[in-house]
């Protein structure tokens, strides 16, 4: 097993910046009730969010939208991950971006939200899913990487951030594991302003020894 993880993780890293160039499996589909901001009179109860960890997982894992695609989020704060916080390489003895010493990668893939507005405040349901890769250095275990959500308003001050973390196990018989996530915010609206106003940023946290 040991001698196959290079040639493994070579191949999926080709992939991923063949991926990377093409725009090919980053998607960030959007999800929601089409008539959700007709009225905000709207009860509350009558919202039923279709984002789920296990439709997220299936996402990732197919690198298809599946059933998040569904509807369209008008209305939604978009949300985005920044480019280079998509991903978060750790790397054995600190030795970053050399290839040989990569210990492991997490990988954001998929995105989506959804959303409400009731008495002046949007709740936004938004979930990520992704993949980690074992690299030559890495051994199968348990993985956990720490991310950030940030809502900014129009002006990019940042109104709330909430740390959570994604988490997955390797076996020695798949260098390959998925994660989901699905997480709920609620964004006050300020007076004259709209949900669209304002946005939600994912990013990984590229924290401690080796970690780039």
């Amino acid at each position: 097993m040991r001698g196959t993880l290079p040639a493994v993780w070579k191949l999926l890293s080709l992939g991923c910046i063949a991926a990377m160039a093409s725009g090919c499996g980053i998607s960030m589909p959007s999800i929601g009730d089409g008539g959700i901001f007709s009225s905000s009179s709207k009860p509350q109860n009558s919202w039923t969010p279709i984002i789920t960890e296990d439709s997220m997982l299936t996402a990732a894992r197919t690198n298809s939208d599946g059933p998040i695609e569904m509807a369209a989020a008008n209305g939604c704060p978009p949300l985005q991950v920044e480019g280079g916080q998509r991903y978060v390489t750790i790397y054995d003895g600190n030795r970053v971006g050399d290839a040989a010493s990569v210990v492991n990668r997490g990988e954001i893939t998929k995105t989506a939200r959804e959303c409400q507005l009731a008495m002046g405040i949007v709740q936004v349901k938004y979930g990520i899913a992704g993949r980690v890769l074992l690299g030559p250095k890495g051994k199968p275990g348990t993985f956990t990487f720490p991310v950030t959500m940030m809502v900014l308003d129009k002006t990019k001050n940042k109104v709330k951030a909430e740390p959570f973390s994604v988490s997955v196990t390797i076996t020695r018989e798949n260098p390959i594991a998925y994660f989901s996530v699905v997480r709920d915010v609620n964004i006050p609206v300020k007076e004259g302003a709209v949900p669209q106003d304002y946005s939600i940023s994912i990013a990984f946290e590229k924290k401690g020894p080796g970690a780039a």
